[in-house]
Parts: C-alpha cells; structure tokens; sequence
C-alpha cells in the first residue's frame, strides 16, 4: 500500500507531519479528514509499507525476479484472456496462493494507482523500479494496440522460458556445488583435526612426515599465524570485485573475456541471442516499431558487449539502416541468427523470423547444458576422489609412521 508524507492543520491549529499510509492520494486525504486534520501538503514516498521482520523475503529489494515477474504476468495474462477489467484482474492475482508476500505489496500499489485512472503500463512504470522498462514498455504498445491479453501471454512465455532456463541451470549445478562442498569440508577436517593431533609425534622423535602432510601442516600453521592479514586480504579483493563489477569499463572487458571462453563464450553468445530475438519478435508482433523495439529488447541483454552493439545497431536504424548489417559486422551474433535476420527483413516477417532463432538457440542451450553437466559431473568427481583419496593416503602413512616410531 502506498506511503505519504503529509503535512496538515490540527484540530489545536498548529502544522503537524507526519506519514500515512493509503490506498490512493484521495484515501489518504480522507484518512486525514476522519482525524479532523486538513491536508497542505501530501507527497507519496513509497508503494508499499514496510512489512514485519518476519514476513519480509531475503533480498526483495530492486527488480522481481525473473520467476516472480513470470507467476504474476501468466495470472494476470489468464485473467485478462477472461475479459476482466484490469483493476478487478489485480485484485483477484493478490488472492492467488503462488504470489509472493513483496508482490502482493507492490500489486496493491497497481490496484490504487489503476483505480486513480492511471493504465497498467504507466501503474507498473511507476513502482520503483521492479518492473523492468521491457516489461511495462510492451505493455504500454499492448494497450496502444488494443492487444493487452495478446501481449500478457507473450510475455508470460517469455519470462516463463527464462525463469525455466534459470532453473534448470541451478538444479544442473547442485551436485557438483556438493561434491565441492564434502572435497572443502574433507580437507578441512584432515587439516584441522587430523594433522594438529599427529604433527607433535614427529616432532617429539624428531623425524620427517611425508611431505604432503608437511605442506598442508605448514599452510594450516601459516594460517593460524596469519589469519588477520588473511582475512584482510579477502576483504580488500571483495570489496575491488565489487568495485570492478559496478565500474562499466570493467565489466566490458569481463563480458568480453568471456566470450572468448571457448565453450563459457559459445553458452553466453547463444543465451543473450535467444533473449534478444524473442524480446524483439513479441515487440514487433505487438505492433511496436522496429527502433523502438530493437532499444528495448537491448535492456533484455545482460552481456555488456551485445548491449553496446544492440545500442549501435539502433543507431543505425534511426539513420535508415536495416539491423543485421551491425549485427553481422559485430561478430558476436550466430551466422544462423544473422542469415534468418535478413531472411525475416526481406520477406517482411522479421518476427517470425527472430522467433524461430529465439527456439533454436534456446533448444541448442538446452542441450549444452545437459552435455556440460554429463560430462562435468564424473570429471569433478574423480579429480575430488584422486584429491581426497591422496590426503587420506598421505594422513594413513602419517599414522602408520608413528606407529613405527612408538615402537622404536
């Protein structure tokens, strides 16, 4: 619900302020006036009051989610196909199981501003950034159209492939984050139980462990001297990864190493060309035109690299150029992106063309995916097993060798 600072006479006739929280500006003033204060000033400063600790999601804050945006978009696409209006549609989502505690919040705030006679695109523009500009732009050529239920369920689809690519790449990488996990912690206890406990026998009679318990026993002893300076350490080059990560030049030569990573770039290159073409298809599908549509599917791209060509291309366009000539001059984009590109420009059906790159490359990273994670799963799993294997060996050896020496 949304939040108010106000400041208003009282009943005494002295100026109070103060902040109240309403489903709209009119409610708030009425608000106001049940208390017998007279509003002069009332300046919204939020959509949504905030919520008890214990009700609150763990990092809610920015954008949604991709997963969040996808549940909201086919619920409201479902009932919109239904003809129900807008602000009755809203409503009926907030009391869907599925929606999250955050988007119940910011749905509140679409009803009030809805019912104040602001569209759906100009409500959801307004909600602090949680809705990205593709998002409501579309929207807002949806309504221009007259095609709102046509562009909610393209949308949902979209966001649903996302959010379904997203998953499948988590779920993919669990059990190698697992093996990495048991390898760490396997290691951790041989060299802070095991070694501490064995190192003094040697010491005591004055003999040589094998050498690979001597170097970890020299890097846990190191450690231990020196756990300040560690952590000093890991704190500075935290806080340069995040400064490097936030500055643009960094990042464009982060994104651009990448992509020249020889299966990492291939992944990468396919994934932002399957984002860009389905965006810029269900854009130009819904009537919006191509320049416009070409700079909005940009802000769909998260590689900084295609962003720059995207925003070159544009400007291309606005001078009367045709997009694949950039794209291809770029190197980045697939030659088959690039050949069904100026297949759709010539034969003037560029959505469906882009449409049908967006499902080959999408099917294509599916597959990657499913090979990378057959493959890396065994290859992780023997390189921790020879790991871990060889601590064990060399902490056996350690021990039979004090068994020797108690026996001397």
């Amino acid at each position: 619900m949304p939040r108010y600072n106000f400041r208003a006479y009282g009943t005494t006739g002295a100026l109070e302020t103060g902040e109240i929280a309403a489903a709209s500006r009119g409610g708030a003033l009425e608000a106001l006036a049940h208390r017998g204060q007279v509003a002069v000033d009332l300046t919204e400063i939020g959509t949504g009051a905030p919520l008890k600790w214990w009700q609150r999601e763990i990092f809610a804050a920015g954008k949604l989610s991709t997963a969040q945006l996808a549940i909201f978009t086919r619920e409201l696409a479902s009932l919109a196909k239904a003809e129900l209006p807008i602000d009755d549609a809203l409503r009926i989502v907030a009391l869907q199981p599925s929606i999250p505690s955050r988007l119940r919040q910011i749905n509140a705030g679409l009803v009030a501003r809805v019912r104040e006679g602001q569209s759906l695109s100009e409500a959801l523009a307004a909600q602090d950034g949680a809705f990205p500009d593709f998002y409501w732009r579309l929207i807002r050529a949806g309504e221009a159209g007259g095609s709102l239920s046509a562009v909610l369920d393209d949308l949902a689809i979209l966001l649903e492939r996302s959010a379904e690519a997203r998953a499948q790449a988590g779920s993919s990488l669990v059990y190698p984050a697992v093996l990495i996990v048991a390898a760490l912690a396997a290691v951790g206890v041989i060299t802070g139980v095991l070694l501490p406990a064995i190192m003094p026998i040697f010491e005591d009679a004055k003999a040589t462990p094998p050498y690979l318990i001597r170097v970890l026993a020299g890097g846990h002893a190191a450690l231990a001297r020196n756990w300040g300076l560690v952590l000093f350490v890991l704190g500075v080059a935290a806080v340069g990864l995040v400064a490097a990560l936030r500055n643009e030049a960094a990042r464009s030569a982060i994104d651009r190493t990448l992509l020249r990573l020889p299966i990492v770039g291939r992944f990468i290159r396919e994934r932002e060309t399957a984002r860009f073409a389905r965006t810029l298809s269900a854009l130009i599908r819904n009537g919006v035109p191509v320049l416009d549509a070409v700079n909005i599917a940009g802000g769909v791209l998260t590689n900084r690299v295609f962003k720059e060509t995207v925003r070159e291309a544009s400007e291309e366009i606005r001078e009367g150029g045709v997009l694949s000539r950039p794209l291809a001059r770029s190197g980045i984009f697939p030659d088959l992106f690039l050949r069904l590109a100026v297949v759709g420009e010539q034969t003037g059906h560029l959505d469906t063309m882009h449409l049908r790159a967006a499902e080959i490359f999408e099917a294509s990273q599916a597959r990657q995916l499913q090979r990378l994670t057959t493959m890396i799963t065994p290859v992780l799993t023997l390189v921790i097993g020879a790991i871990v294997g060889t601590l064990i060996l060399s902490v056996m050896s350690a021990i039979l060798s004090v068994n020797d020496l108690a026996l001397q």
